[in-house]
């Protein structure tokens, strides 16, 4: 979407839970959507997900994908600036690496 927030994790470790990034943005109670490659629901070596508010509007909604494997960086992205912060913010905490405006010059 041309019209998103985007952000870029580079180098992060174990991610949380994608449902921890729901609870984080939302709220535990929230009713979300998601999709990914979890391979359970508490995997940390997700690479891709994403979360859309069912009773939020069309921008309470975040995609992350990688764009590089070696190393990982993360896309981060959403209709809304804020949520996009948000999500980048708390995967850094909790996973580490470093956030960046712009994708890594890769090799």
């Amino acid at each position: 979407m041309h019209d998103d927030f985007v952000l870029y994790l580079e180098s992060p470790g174990d991610r949380p839970a994608y449902y921890k990034i729901a609870d984080y943005l939302w709220g535990k109670a929230a009713n979300i959507d998601s999709d990914g490659n979890s391979s359970h629901p508490d995997d940390t070596q997700w690479t891709e997900v994403s979360l859309i508010l069912r009773s939020g509007n069309e921008r309470d909604q975040v995609h992350v994908d990688s764009v590089s494997v070696t190393p990982l960086v993360l896309e981060i992205r959403s209709p809304d600036e804020e949520i996009t912060k948000r999500a980048a913010a708390y995967l850094q905490e909790v996973a580490g690496g470093v956030i960046l405006q712009k994708p890594p010059k890769l090799a």
